[in-house]
C-alpha cells in the first residue's frame, strides 16, 4: 500500500476525492430532508437576486442581506446560488450545491495545503480525514451562509503560501481573503488579524517585498471595502447608501454588535466564551442538531490525543531555533491562533460559528497521527482502521436515523402542510408559529415563502400573481401567522389553518379538520358565523 501511494498519487488523491464526494452526493437534497429556515432565507433571496436583481425585499444588490432584520446574514451564499437556480430551477438541490461544490473544493485546498508544507504521506492523510470527517460531511449537505467562510479562508490560505515564493498568487489570495468578509460576518475581526500578523512576520524574516504588502492591501481592501463600510455605517448609523453597482444597507434593528466581545466586554463573558470554545472544539461535547451527531463530534473524539499530539508537535517547531525556514509552520499557528481567538471573543461559539477553526484542526489531527506512526509504525494500520470504523458508523446513523429525525428539524411536515393549505380553495391561510421544536414567527413566514416558490415581487405586493400564477389577495390579507392561543378566530371569508397538532383544541367544532401531516393539522373554515 505504502509503495502504491508513492507511484500513483494521482490515483490515490482521486479515490480518496471519490470517497468523500460519494457520501456528500449520496441522496443530496433528500437528506436533510425538508429544509433549515436559514438556508430558506439565503434561498429566498438568493431567487430574488436571480429574478430581479434584488433581495427578497426589493434592495437592489445589496453587500449584506436583511434577513432576520435583527440579526442580518452574509450575502455570498445567495450570490453563490444564483446561476444555479437561473440553470436548474429553484428547489432544493439547487440551493444546497454552492455549498457542496465549495465543500469539495475545500478538500483539494486542505490536501494541496498539507502537501506543500509537508509531505504528500501526510497530505493523503488529512484528505482521508477530511473526507470522513462528521462536520465537514454534514456542513456539505446543506446551505448555511457561515459554512461557506472555512472554504474560502482555506482556499486563500493555500494561495497565500504560494504567494511568499511568487507575489502573483499572492495578489490572487487577496480576493478570496476579502470573499471570506461576504461570508460570514465573523471574518471582519479575524482574518485581517491574521492578514496583518503574517505579513509582519513576513517582513521581520525578509520573505515578502513593502510594495508587495501594499498591492496586497489594495486588492483585499478595495474588494472587501462595500462590507466594511456596511458595518461602517451601522456602528455610526448612518442610512443606507445607493450606488449605479450595489447597495450598502443599515440595519436599524441590528443586534449582532452584542455577540463581539470587545463591543460589551466582561471577564465573566470571556470565560463563558472560552469554556464554549473548549467544549465544541477540544472536547467536542454535542452541539446542535444541524451540526453534529453527539456521539460522534464533529471530528470523531477518537482524534482528540492525536489534535493534541499535533498541536505540541506544530508549536515545538514554530519555537525551535534553528536555521531552518519555518514559515509554513508559523502560517498554520496562526491560522489556529485566528480560530482560537474568534472563539474567545465571539459569544459562546458554537460549531457552526467557528467552522474555521475546523479545518487547522484537520491538519494538527494529520501531524499527530503521522508523529504517532513514525515512532510506533505499527500503528498505521489500526489508526486508520478505527477511522473507516467510526466513519462506516457515522455513515449510517446519517442515513438512517438522523435522516429520519431530519424531518422535523428541517421542517419537512410543517411545508408540506403549508402546500397543501395552499392549494385548497381559501382566500385566507394562518399559519401557525409553532415549528414544535421552535417557536418564531418569521421562522414560519420564510418557510412558507420557500415552501411555496414565492415570487419576490408577490412579497413586495407589487403583483397579485401568487403561487402558480394564480391571481391572489394581497401577500398581508392572505398569509397570517399566528400563535393560536393568543388569537381569537373569527373567520369571515374562507380560510385554511396550519396548526401544530397540541393547538388543535384551541379550535371549535367548527373549524373542519382535512389532513394531517406528521405533528401538524390543516383546518377549513368556511367564513360563515355558526
Amino acid at each position: 500500500m505504502k509503495n502504491f501511494c508513492k507511484k500513483n498519487p494521482t490515483i490515490v488523491f482521486f479515490l480518496l476525492l471519490l470517497l468523500a464526494a460519494s457520501v456528500r452526493i449520496f441522496l443530496f437534497g433528500k437528506v436533510p430532508a425538508g429544509i433549515n429556515q436559514d438556508e430558506a432565507m439565503a434561498a429566498m433571496d438568493g431567487k430574488a437576486l436571480a429574478q430581479y436583481g434584488t433581495d427578497r425585499y426589493g434592495m437592489f444588490l445589496p453587500v449584506h442581506l436583511t434577513a432576520w432584520k435583527y440579526g442580518q446574514m452574509s450575502a455570498l451564499l445567495s450570490y453563490c446560488m444564483v446561476p444555479f437556480i437561473k440553470l436548474l430551477g429553484f428547489h432544493t438541490v439547487s440551493v444546497r450545491l454552492p455549498m457542496l461544490i465549495m465543500s469539495l473544493v475545500g478538500l483539494v485546498f486542505l490536501y494541496l495545503t498539507v502537501k506543500k508544507c509537508f509531505s504528500q504521506k501526510l497530505a493523503f492523510i488529512v484528505l482521508f480525514l477530511g473526507a470522513v470527517c462528521p462536520w465537514h460531511i454534514m456542513q456539505s449537505r446543506w446551505s448555511l451562509d457561515c459554512n461557506l467562510f472555512p472554504h474560502m479562508f482555506i482556499i486563500g490560505f493555500y494561495l497565500l503560501l504560494c504567494g511568499v515564493e511568487k507575489s502573483r498568487y499572492l495578489y490572487l489570495s487577496m480576493v478570496f481573503f476579502a470573499l471570506c468578509i461576504y461570508s460570514y460576518g465573523v471574518a471582519i475581526y479575524t482574518v485581517p488579524l491574521f492578514l496583518f500578523s503574517f505579513a509582519l512576520y513576513l517582513l521581520i524574516k525578509k520573505k515578502i517585498l513593502f510594495k508587495d504588502i501594499i498591492i496586497s492591501v489594495a486588492v483585499f481592501g478595495l474588494i472587501s471595502l462595500p462590507e466594511m463600510l456596511t458595518m461602517l455605517i451601522n456602528v455610526i448609523k448612518v442610512q443606507s447608501i445607493e450606488t449605479p453597482f450595489f447597495t450598502i444597507p443599515f440595519f436599524p434593528e441590528s443586534i449582532r454588535s452584542n455577540d463581539i466581545l470587545f463591543l460589551n466586554f466582561s471577564f465573566m463573558q470571556l470565560l463563558r466564551n472560552i469554556g464554549s470554545l473548549t467544549t465544541q472544539v477540544f472536547l467536542q461535547l454535542p452541539d446542535n442538531f444541524f451540526n453534529t451527531i453527539a456521539v460522534f463530534g464533529p471530528l470523531y473524539h477518537i482524534s482528540i490525543p492525536f489534535i493534541i499530539t499535533g498541536i505540541i508537535v506544530l508549536f515545538r517547531e514554530v519555537m525551535q531555533k534553528n536555521s531552518r525556514d519555518k514559515t509554513f509552520s508559523v502560517a498554520l499557528a496562526m491560522f489556529l491562533g485566528m480560530g482560537i481567538w474568534l472563539g474567545m471573543v465571539t459569544y459562546e461559539v458554537n460549531v457552526n460559528r467557528i467552522a474555521v477553526i475546523f479545518y487547522p484542526m484537520l491538519i494538527v489531527c494529520a501531524l499527530g497521527i503521522h508523529t504517532a506512526v513514525r515512532r510506533f509504525p505499527k500503528m498505521l494500520v489500526p489508526v486508520i482502521g478505527l477511522f473507516v470504523v467510526y466513519g462506516g458508523l457515522f455513515t449510517f446513523r446519517y442515513f438512517t436515523s438522523y435522516a429520519e429525525e431530519s424531518g422535523t428539524y428541517f421542517n419537512e411536515d410543517f411545508m408540506e402542510a403549508v402546500q397543501y393549505a395552499d392549494q385548497m380553495p381559501a382566500e385566507q391561510i394562518y399559519i401557525t408559529c409553532n415549528l414544535s421544536w421552535q417557536e418564531n414567527p418569521q421562522m414560519s413566514e420564510i418557510l412558507t415563502q420557500y415552501a411555496l416558490n414565492m415570487d419576490a415581487h408577490y412579497y413586495q405586493e407589487l403583483t397579485d400573481i401568487g403561487t402558480d400564477g394564480r391571481s391572489l389577495k394581497p401577500y398581508s390579507e392572505r398569509y397570517l401567522y399566528a400563535y393560536p392561543q393568543y388569537y381569537n378566530f373569527q373567520p369571515k371569508v374562507s380560510t385554511a389553518y396550519v396548526v401544530y397538532q397540541e393547538e388543535r383544541n384551541l379550535f371549535d367544532e367548527s373549524f373542519v379538520e382535512t389532513t394531517r401531516f406528521g405533528e401538524y393539522i390543516v383546518l377549513t373554515h368556511d367564513g360563515t358565523e355558526r
